[in-house]
């Protein structure tokens, strides 16, 4: 029997997303203090794909991209991301290429075959190299850093890579996010009937806890 203070959390991410590696700390310290809140607490983490761009080419200038997007906005953006970084113990940085982002969901997917851990691993691999490496995730070289970080053997990963195996599933767990009406990331789905938009607080996801236990108990 599951203990009363149990959730399942899929984190619903795009590789490239700032605000998804913000929300992940911001989740991450929820959890430690939901541990500390109730005894019993446990909790298990996935990650689902999403694309915020799924046309977009590779090896695309970072800093192109974001000035014909936000124009004249993105130095004070970039500035309030570091700051905010800061705070999460990120070292965000703005150089570098962007890909798309389709071989990243698909090397987390694979990973997930070896369990949570290696997921966890992966995932924490791939936006640290993003984001504060300033590496381009359309690199295989990148990706099988995050494969081997994440404990994966490096040869099998490179030869799913080189395939086309997972991708319909990746696109297929896209389009289902869509369906469920998700339209931006990161999003957080509760014990699957729970959603938070946005790199809340930690405290805002301590209070929607709260709010799924009280379910729970009716």
């Amino acid at each position: 029997m599951a203990p009363a203070h149990s959730l399942h959390i899929s984190v619903v991410l795009d590789t490239i997303c700032p605000w998804c590696y913000v929300g992940k700390r911001r989740i991450e310290k929820a959890i430690s203090m939901a541990k500390t809140k109730w005894s019993d607490f446990e909790a298990s983490v996935d990650y689902m794909p999403y694309q915020l761009d799924s046309d977009m080419g590779d090896g695309l200038s970072k800093e192109e991209v974001y000035r014909k997007k936000f124009g004249d906005r993105i130095s004070a953006m970039h500035e309030r991301l570091a700051a905010v970084g800061k705070e999460e113990n990120i070292d965000f940085k703005f150089g570098g290429n962007m890909s798309n982002t389709l071989n990243s969901h698909r090397l987390i997917d694979y990973a997930r075959l070896e369990g949570s851990e290696t997921e966890e691993k992966v995932v924490s691999s791939i936006l640290r190299r993003y984001f504060e490496l300033e590496q381009d995730l359309g690199q295989m070289d990148v990706l099988l850093g995050a494969a081997v970080d994440g404990g994966l053997d490096k040869d099998k990963a490179k030869k799913y890579l080189e395939s086309d195996d997972g991708v319909d599933t990746v696109k297929q767990k896209i389009k289902h996010a869509k369906r469920l009406g998700i339209t931006g990331v990161p999003f957080y789905i509760i014990n699957d009937r729970f959603g938070i938009s946005g790199a809340e607080s930690p405290e805002t996801f301590i209070q929607v806890f709260e709010k799924v236990f009280a379910k729970n108990e009716q």
